[in-house]
């Protein structure tokens, strides 16, 4: 928040953008009729999306690494019993996780444009998959990903936007009632 507040106060609240880095878009159908338009920087960014988290998975997966990671996840004693650094793994996640959520920035700078309050929306998203599909669990953080664009898509074209988040929200919340351990924890 102080960093969102310092760069509202020094920039000023117009949205900022860069241009995009590939223009045109894909047309399905009639749109007064109900067709769908659907960007090239919009496909651009979820191949992008795509590749890197085959990527992480296969690294996590089939990587001395990725290994080791996995059973600090696991149990970080255990780990280090078997000769594993924990310091250096530990440091490897944090760079691979930095450098994934930087790469997100730069992917959505190109079709949101930037404002002081552009990240509270992501992070909203963030929290709700984390919450139902578990933390540090990458499968479901893709299935609950995928299901809440779903779920934002058809609820922005049947219900006005604040109506949509709540019942997610909502929806999560009762969720978590029922399964309290996500629903891949």
């Amino acid at each position: 928040m102080l960093r969102e507040n310092l760069a509202l106060t020094l920039f000023g609240e117009k949205q900022r953008g860069v241009p995009p880095v590939v223009d045109g878009a894909f047309i399905y159908g009639d749109i007064t009729e109900g067709g769908a338009i659907l960007t090239y920087p919009n496909v651009m960014v979820t191949v992008l999306a795509i590749v890197f988290i085959v990527a992480l998975l296969l690294f996590v997966q089939y990587t001395r690494p990725g290994r080791a990671l996995r059973a600090m996840a696991q149990d970080k004693e255990a780990a280090r019993l078997q000769g594993v650094d924990v310091k250096a793994t530990t440091t490897l996640g944090f760079a691979i996780g930095m450098a994934l959520a930087g790469l997100t920035g730069a992917l959505l700078v190109t079709v949101y444009g930037v404002t002081s309050g552009v990240g509270s929306n992501i992070s909203t998203k963030a929290f709700i998959m984390i919450m139902i599909g578990g933390a540090g669990v990458t499968s479901g953080a893709i299935v609950v990903g995928i299901l809440l664009g779903f779920a934002e898509a058809i609820g922005y074209d049947l219900l006005p936007g604040s109506l949509t988040y709540l019942l997610i929200f909502v929806g999560m919340i009762v969720f978590l009632v029922f399964k309290p351990n996500s629903l891949f924890g």
